[in-house]
């Protein structure tokens, strides 16, 4: 069983930034970049409850996930520790540094979740021992 952890920037941060502001004083402020010269893409991901297998990383792109609607969680581990996951409320937009492995479950009947990323994303996938799965008790 994942304990599901609400997002903290202590708790988040080995995995990447929690998109809020950081200082208050500033209209505008980057919160994440890329410092190579790369062009990016927008998506948008829109899911029912269904079980990860498989989780992803992406060794030369920092990806943003950006809930719009419903509830989901997403779930996290190091580059180098795939089995190693974390489980966190995606209630606010994060950015996850390159490599992390990452999946979204969903809560509700659907979740629409934006995402930006690298033009060109390399994928790697590593397939769970255990499919992981999360549903609501009444």
């Amino acid at each position: 069983m994942i304990r599901i952890k609400v997002l903290k920037k202590e708790d988040f941060e080995k995995y990447g930034i929690i998109i809020e502001p950081q200082n208050r004083k500033e209209i505008f402020e980057v919160i994440c970049r890329e410092e190579t010269k790369v062009g990016w893409r927008i998506g948008y991901l829109v899911m029912s409850p269904q079980e990860v297998s498989i989780i992803e990383a992406h060794p030369n792109s920092q990806e943003t996930f950006e809930p719009v609607k419903g509830t989901s969680i997403i779930i996290v581990s190091e580059p180098n520790s795939p089995q190693n996951i974390e489980a966190f409320l995606l209630d606010k937009p994060v950015c996850l540094k390159k490599g992390i492995w990452h999946g979204i479950l969903v809560l509700s009947e659907t979740a629409e979740i934006k995402i930006t990323e690298n033009l060109e994303v390399e994928s790697i996938y590593y397939k769970l021992e255990k499919p992981l799965n999360v549903y609501i008790c009444s």
